[in-house]
């Protein structure tokens, strides 16, 4: 099939260049020349919205806890670049509001939201009023395994775009695995633009399915030049990688 221009998506900034989802890393993939930056968010004891992946500091920074029990000040105390390169020991673990500063819409920015409000209380409503005081909106989604988090953001703002994330999706079934069993079907995520599966599950029948529901079929995370052309043949519209740079090859 002809290369149409494959959307370039730079998972955690560019996590395997950088230290993930920190302003380097963000930096960083912005100067490649990506398309988009997708991030992940968690929700500190004082409701400061932080981007990183983990409810837990111990893989990624030099501190350690949930973050739910610990103010932003406590997680600033903290290296989030040492364990990734010593060069790095100086990246804080960044709020999303300086985030969405540095990026100030030269990309889109999917912003990844694990835990609903049954986890982290309020957490969709304080996305959604980030977004809007920063007049991000136009650039901005808001994508999530978690049904709960996206009907939920969907109900408070439905301005507000979302994707959806899944492990795999089943063509021609109303079943889907995430962390469990769904059985929604995909129709049931009408108001979402995007539709994000793993890679390992991007099949010929679930991308035209994704398709001619109207929506894009996005893939995480391919990190192996075999893969990335294999995808870009079988007609997804876009690639999350840790490594953008080897994708950049494919632009028209």
């Amino acid at each position: 099939m002809e290369n149409k221009n494959i959307i370039i998506t730079g998972h955690r900034g560019a996590a395997g260049l950088a230290p993930e989802n920190t302003l380097a890393s963000i930096q960083l993939a912005i100067e490649l020349g990506v398309d988009r930056i997708e991030i992940d968010v968690q929700q500190t004891k004082d409701n400061k919205i932080i981007v990183l992946h983990d409810r837990t500091l111990r893989r990624t920074t030099t501190g350690h806890g949930f973050v739910k029990n610990l103010t932003y000040d406590e997680i600033l105390q903290f290296s989030a670049g040492y364990k990734f390169n010593k060069f790095y020991i100086n990246e804080k673990v960044p709020t999303l509001e300086q985030v969405i500063d540095l990026i100030d819409g030269k990309v889109e920015l999917l912003i990844e939201t694990k835990y609903s409000y049954m986890y982290y209380p309020n957490i969709e409503r304080h996305i959604i009023n980030i977004i809007k005081n920063k007049n991000a909106k136009d650039w901005c989604k808001v994508i999530s395994f978690n049904d709960r988090a996206l009907f939920r953001i969907n109900k408070l703002d439905n301005s507000i775009r979302l994707g959806k994330l899944f492990v795999g999706k089943h063509a021609h079934l109303p079943l889907s695995f995430d962390k469990g069993l769904n059985i929604r079907p995909l129709k049931k995520y009408a108001f979402v633009d995007e539709v994000i599966v793993k890679h390992d599950y991007a099949t010929k029948a679930i991308i035209e399915k994704v398709h001619d529901f109207g929506k894009e079929l996005h893939v995480w995370t391919v990190n192996n030049e075999a893969t990335i052309q294999k995808l870009i043949e079988r007609g997804v519209d876009g690639i999350i990688s840790d490594y953008p740079n080897l994708l950049m090859k494919y632009r028209k």
